[in-house]
């Protein structure tokens, strides 16, 4: 059995792309237009970011499943935030992201959000999945069929 390749775990990945865009940020700065909407769109994007994973966490811990990505998950869980994403804590993250990159206001933040993304996609998720193939089989091919990898 090919063993699963995996990067980091996805909240180092927006990390340090996100300290990335930070260096090259002042190094050369690229604002972003002023706007006053983007504070308030930042910290909504922030607030539902932490709701979201605060639900998706309080469902895994009450169905008893771990949260840890190296771990075994104990069943496959298909309601809640995973009725609509089969990833709601990279979403949470992907929304956090996207969050402060709205308070940060620089353009680098968000020409790193699709390489973030793309990392997460096949570093991560891919990694999970194939896990979750094995412990989970025919099961969670029907759900992968039902349910979108991000939204």
């Amino acid at each position: 059995m090919r063993k699963p390749y995996f990067i980091l775990p996805a909240p180092l990945v927006y990390v340090a792309f996100f300290l990335l865009a930070w260096v090259l940020s002042s190094i050369w700065p690229w604002p972003l237009p002023e706007n006053p909407w983007t504070l308030f769109f930042g910290w909504m994007a922030i607030d539902a970011s932490v709701l979201l994973m605060l639900w998706t966490a309080w469902l895994m811990l009450w169905r008893k499943t771990t949260l840890n990505p190296y771990g075994k998950p104990q069943q496959l869980l298909t309601e809640g935030p995973f009725r609509v994403t089969r990833n709601p804590i990279y979403v949470a993250d992907t929304l956090f992201y996207m969050g402060a990159a709205l308070l940060f206001a620089d353009v680098w933040v968000w020409l790193f959000l699709p390489v973030v993304l793309v990392a997460v996609s096949f570093g991560v998720i891919r990694h999970e999945e194939r896990l979750l193939m094995q412990h989970f089989g025919d099961d969670y091919r029907n759900y992968m069929n039902k349910v979108r990898r991000w939204l």
